[in-house]
This record gives C-alpha cells, sequence and structure tokens, in this order.
C-alpha cells in the first residue's frame, strides 16, 4: 500500500469512526456539544444586534472562551446557514485537513502513515470532528503552526498563531511555548556557535502576542481583567484545581488509546536517541499537558481539553517509532508495530460501550478502564471514552427539548436560571442566567468564571435575581425530588460556601420556597418522545407568576365533585381526595371510586392539564358513602411521584367543603 492509499483510507477510517460514535440513540447523527449552544448564541446577538454578549445589553466579554468560533457563528448567522451543521462541518473538515497535515511530518517515507493511522483511530478526535465546537479547528491550527515551525514557513506560521491566540486562550500558550523553544534552540545554537540554517522566525511570534494583547485590551476595557479567567485559574493553581487537572491528563492518558503510547518517544528523548521533531513535539505536548493540568482540566467527552495537541503528541509518537525501526536490533522493530496494533485496539476499545470481545468476558475490566477519576460535572456521571459521549449527546437533546418547550410556551420577558444554559439559551431566546457565573457575571462581580476547571459560585445569590423558572437537575426520575434533596444537591454540587453545609441549605431553602416543582408532558407535534423518562420533565416555576391549577370542590348532597382551571401550558398532576371526621379518622379515593381508610392514596394519577380557557373542566365526580359520616373533605393537586407533604411537591392550594 503506497502513502496515497494510505492516507486515503485515513480519510474514510475518520469519517466512518465520527458518524459511528457521534450518534443518538436512533441512530441519528448527534447535535453539537450543549457548550457550543453558547457560541452559536453569542454569534446570533453579534449578527443579529452587533453585541457580542450571551444576553443583548448586558456586558459579557469572556462568556465564551472562543472568539475566533463566536466569529464563525456569527458569519453562518448573517449568511442564514444552519449554524449548528456549519459548526459540524467546519469541525470535520478541520479534522480532515489535519491528516494530511500530519502526512507532511515525514512525506518521503511509508512510516510516515503511523501518525495519521492513529490519529484517525482515536475516538478523542472522531467525537471532537463533530462536536460543533472549536477544537478540531484549533488542533488542525496548533498542528500547522508545528510544520511551519519545523519548515521554516514565517508567513503561514504567524498567521496560524495568531489563528491560534483567537482561538482559546490556551492557543496562547501554545505559540508561547513554541517561542520559548526557539528561544533556546537559538541559544544553544549560539553556544555552539553553528550555522543558522534559516531565517530567525521571531517575527512570526508577534502576531499572536498582539493577538493577545489586543483581546487583553477588550477584555480589560469590558471586566477590568487583562488576562482571561481561564489564564486567571492556572496562575492561581489552587490545590483542588490543579488535583483535577492532573487525575483529568492522566485519564487521557490511559483511555485515549493511542495516548499512552507517548511514553515510547519520552524513553528515547532520555536516552537521547529522539529526532529534533521528536523532541520539541514532546516538549509541547508536555507544555500543554502542564497547562491543562493547572487550568483544572477539562468536563467534555473523551478528554477534549487534550484534543489540540493530539496531533503534535502523535508526531512524537511516529518520530520514536521511526527510530526504533531503523534499529539494527530485530527486537525493536517488532515491538514497534506490535506497540502501533495495540495502540489501534486500544483506540477502538474506547470508541465502543463496555462489554465483552467476542468470547473474552470483559466488560468488568472495560467498565473499570472508562471509570473517571476526576469529579463529575452536576448532573453527569461523566465517565470516560465513548459512555461519556453517549451521556453528553443524551444530555443535550434533553436540554434541546427544554429550550424549545420554554421558547414555546414562556412569555418572551421570561428569565431562567440554569447550570446548563447553552442550548436551553440559544433555543428559547429568553433570559437565561447561569449559576455559574460563566455565561453572565455573577451577581456582585464583575467577570464571568472559566468553563475549565471546577466552577462553583454563590448560588444563593443566583436564586435571589428572582428568575421565574429553574431546572434543578438533568436526572428525571419517577419520584419527585423534595426541597431538600434540591437545596443540599445544589450546595454540595455547584455553592461557593459549600463548607457552610446546613447553614447555606437552609438560604436556599427559603429561596426555593418561592417555588412550585412542576412535571411538564412532551406533548405537540416537535416533540420528541423516549428522551425523557416517562416522556416528562421537572421545572421549578415561580408562584408569584400566578400559574398554579385553581382546583374548585363542590358538594350537592353526598356528591362530590372536583373542578379544575388551568391557564397555561400543559402540566401533569396526581389529584388526592381526603375525607376526614371530627374524630381524626381519615380516608382517602382511590381511583376506582373506593374510600379507603389511613391510605396515602392518588383518586387521579398523572392528570394531563391543558388550558382551559375561562372554563373549568370535571376532573372528578363520586358519591360519598353514608357510611363516612359527616366530613371535611380536602382536596389537592401534587406533583406526579411527590412522597411527601411538603410545600414544594404542592401544584395548587387546598380546596375544602364539609358534608354532614
Amino acid at each position: 500500500m503506497n502513502r496515497s492509499t494510505a492516507l486515503f483510507v485515513a480519510l474514510a477510517i475518520l469519517l466512518g469512526h465520527a458518524l459511528a460514535i457521534h450518534t443518538t440513540a436512533a441512530g441519528q447523527l448527534a447535535p453539537p456539544y450543549d457548550i457550543a449552544y453558547v457560541a452559536f448564541r453569542i454569534g446570533r446577538n453579534f449578527a443579529q444586534q452587533g453585541d457580542l454578549a450571551w444576553t443583548a445589553g448586558v456586558s459579557s466579554f469572556e462568556s465564551y472562551p472562543s472568539l475566533l468560533w463566536i466569529g464563525v457563528c456569527a458569519a453562518a448567522e448573517r449568511l442564514f446557514w444552519s449554524v449548528q451543521r456549519v459548526a459540524q462541518n467546519v469541525g470535520f473538515i478541520s479534522a480532515s485537513l489535519c491528516v494530511l497535515t500530519l502526512a507532511q511530518f515525514s512525506p518521503v517515507r511509508l512510516a510516515g502513515v503511523i501518525a495519521p493511522l492513529l490519529f484517525v483511530a482515536s475516538g478523542t478526535v472522531a467525537a471532537t470532528a463533530l462536536s460543533g465546537l472549536e477544537t478540531a479547528t484549533l488542533g488542525l491550527l496548533v498542528t500547522f503552526s508545528f510544520l511551519a515551525y519545523e519548515r521554516g514557513w514565517r508567513t503561514p506560521l504567524a498567521a496560524s498563531l495568531a489563528l491560534c491566540a483567537l482561538a482559546r486562550p490556551q492557543g496562547l500558550v501554545f505559540a508561547l511555548a513554541l517561542l520559548a523553544i526557539e528561544l533556546v534552540r537559538r541559544a544553544a545554537d549560539a553556544l555552539r556557535r553553528t550555522p543558522q540554517a534559516r531565517p530567525s522566525l521571531w517575527p512570526a511570534f508577534t502576531a499572536p502576542l498582539l493577538v493577545g494583547a489586543g483581546i487583553g485590551y477588550l477584555r480589560m476595557r469590558s471586566t477590568g481583567h487583562w488576562s482571561s479567567a481561564w489564564v486567571a485559574q492556572l496562575v492561581d493553581m489552587h490545590p483542588r484545581v490543579v488535583s483535577e487537572g492532573g487525575r483529568y491528563v492522566l485519564d487521557f492518558l490511559t483511555t485515549s488509546g493511542s495516548g499512552a503510547l507517548f511514553i515510547f518517544p519520552l524513553w528515547y528523548w532520555l536516552r537521547r536517541g529522539l529526532s529534533g521533531v521528536g523532541v520539541r513535539a514532546c516538549a509541547l505536548t508536555l507544555a500543554w499537558s502542564l497547562s491543562v493540568a493547572l487550568g483544572g482540566g477539562g468536563f467534555l467527552p473523551f478528554n477534549e481539553a487534550m484534543a489540540p495537541i493530539y496531533a503534535v503528541l502523535l508526531v512524537a509518537v511516529q518520530e520514536a517509532m521511526q527510530t526504533a525501526l531503523d534499529s539494527k536490533r530485530r527486537f525493536w522493530p517488532t515491538l514497534t508495530w506490535v506497540l502501533f496494533a495495540l495502540g489501534l485496539l486500544a483506540s477502538a476499545l474506547a470508541s465502543k460501550f463496555p462489554g465483552d470481545i467476542g468470547p473474552l468476558k470483559t466488560a468488568a475490566l472495560h467498565r473499570a478502564w472508562v471509570a473517571p477519576h476526576t469529579a463529575a460535572r452536576f448532573g453527569y456521571s461523566e465517565e470516560l471514552a465513548r459512555v461519556g459521549l453517549a451521556e453528553e449527546i443524551l444530555a443535550t437533546e434533553r436540554l434541546r427539548e427544554i429550550g424549545l418547550f420554554l421558547r414555546d410556551n414562556l412569555a418572551p420577558d421570561a428569565t431562567v436560571l440554569t447550570p446548563w444554559p447553552g442550548a436551553i439559551g440559544y433555543l428559547s431566546g429568553r433570559r437565561v442566567l447561569d449559576p455559574l457565573g460563566r455565561t453572565s457575571p455573577s451577581p456582585g462581580e464583575t467577570r464571568t468564571r472559566a468553563w475549565e476547571g471546577f466552577a462553583r459560585a454563590d448560588v444563593v445569590k443566583a436564586l435571589g435575581a428572582g428568575p421565574d423558572y429553574v431546572l434543578p437537575s438533568l436526572r428525571f426520575g419517577e419520584s419527585s425530588p423534595n426541597i431538600q434533596e434540591v437545596a443540599q444537591e445544589w450546595i454540595q454540587s455547584l455553592d461557593l460556601l459549600r463548607e457552610r453545609g446546613r447553614q447555606r441549605a437552609l438560604q436556599l431553602r427559603s429561596q426555593f420556597a418561592q417555588y412550585e416543582l412542576i412535571t411538564v408532558p412532551l406533548v405537540g407535534s416537535g416533540a420528541r418522545g423516549g428522551l425523557f423518562p416517562l416522556n416528562r420533565f421537572r421545572l421549578l416555576r415561580r408562584i408569584e407568576l400566578g400559574l398554579t391549577p385553581q382546583l374548585e370542590l363542590s358538594v350537592e348532597g353526598r356528591r362530590v365533585r372536583v373542578e379544575i382551571a388551568h391557564r397555561t401550558y400543559p402540566q401533569l398532576v396526581d389529584l388526592r381526595l381526603e375525607a376526614r371526621n371530627s374524630s381524626g379518622a381519615k380516608w382517602q379515593l382511590r381511583p376506582n371510586g373506593e374510600w379507603v381508610a389511613d391510605a396515602e392514596l392518588v383518586a387521579r394519577s398523572n392528570l394531563m392539564l391543558f388550558h382551559t380557557g375561562e372554563r373549568r373542566i370535571r376532573a372528578l365526580e363520586v358519591e360519598l358513602p353514608a357510611e363516612l359520616g359527616a366530613v371535611e373533605l380536602t382536596a389537592v393537586l401534587r406533583n406526579p411521584g411527590a412522597l411527601d407533604e411538603s410545600l414544594f411537591s404542592s401544584c395548587s392550594k387546598e380546596a375544602t367543603a364539609r358534608v354532614e
């Protein structure tokens, strides 16, 4: 097989790999990650209103870390193209071009396709290619910058490094690492008095520095800070952040497949047997890994934060393997091909769901392999490899569905508080608040927080802003959570002052007391069933909005009627009817009309309420048995699955009537 054929096969593998893993449970192409919708919304605001902010008219310069990607999204909006498709297409094209760029590091030897083949077999690459993020594009820019540096192409190097700095703050760190390599290289040549084989590349590094300075100036005018939130977190070096980041990099090396092969070039480097290209690739990979570790790691599937440097890592691996293949000892070429095959196999295992391999019972080992060593984001299990990707896709699908519901049913000026603002903010078009202060500054602060790392904020203050709706969780089970459970989970997972656990939980409970927990069914032609358990999800709705269903309990003789008035979008409720006599004995009504003593029953379960207009609908009519005697009747609507009588569970005020 010649090089051209091998590269064509590599591109075909990349396409098939990306389409195979970036799919929904229905087998369709999955949407971009939720965070990508943050860039989509800012791009739309910039294209339509000229505001480079998450919320139009509200100053917020750093809601998304990539100005380059916001520009791509804004251009798609101006041209009336599908932003989602443009983002995914640009990402896949970037990944494909990165394959061709990788092939140029060793353009003569057939062994020069080692890096491209390992690259396309990686789940990290396949996942980021269709993620809708700038990751694949940044990876292309990083790889091309390294190639331009090695070839001595001054102008292409300047352009690609400038775009790197525009793509993400990490891109500027890469440019500085490459500049440090150039300074060390020139200093070493000067000490050895080696003639310079090429012109100085120092002028090329002025471009990313100027871009970084320009962004810093704009940030200073907007937030009062020169450095980005990620750089500030990097410099802070908080022990918890660094610890999480270190474990994140370790997870990447052990579960990304061919990432573990990085030990091969490190071995040759220590033995001083690695080529100059390999040494520089190792140094850049180590510098990037260190910045990721100090910055707290990342939170997206397949260790997305390490994806931009992945191709450079594989250049180092390829250089080491080529050195081993040239060895006169028969052991080293054999070992090289064995390691290459193991790298491909590990990549394939990372891209499949945990399970047995043919007759081999490997499911338990596979599951243990993808178990993370870092703390999971709120609402996620965040396992590694394919399992984490499937969870991210499902979560994004759910958030998209919630965003569409909010768009279709909420007032234009409604506000929503959610720790997952991306798809909800873009699709709903409503004012969406992030309690972690990443899209807009938290109350009392002047700048946003970094998306990477261990994000926390004052959630009590965030809820004190009085949003109309709150999305309390991404986990939607059959039972309805109570107010204490939600408050405790938010404090433990999101709050900056969680060490004051009990006190903070009480403060948050007092804020949550202004909300009612409602269950919203997926109805309508645009709704997609199967995304949520029982095809429904839960929201917190501010009681002051006056959208609580109204009950009316009437009695004629011993015939009891319950009627409901509902003035808004569909909602699911449970109807409970209780009878209590003067001695304290109580009975509750079953759905079949039978009264049962001392029981917790539901008269109507999962009753779907639609907008009743000015009318009332009759939900129940039943004859009260004479043996019950004189009783006090109480009817109430509760959230489906509610297990207690807390205020959080109620969906209406109690309606009472007396029967003699």
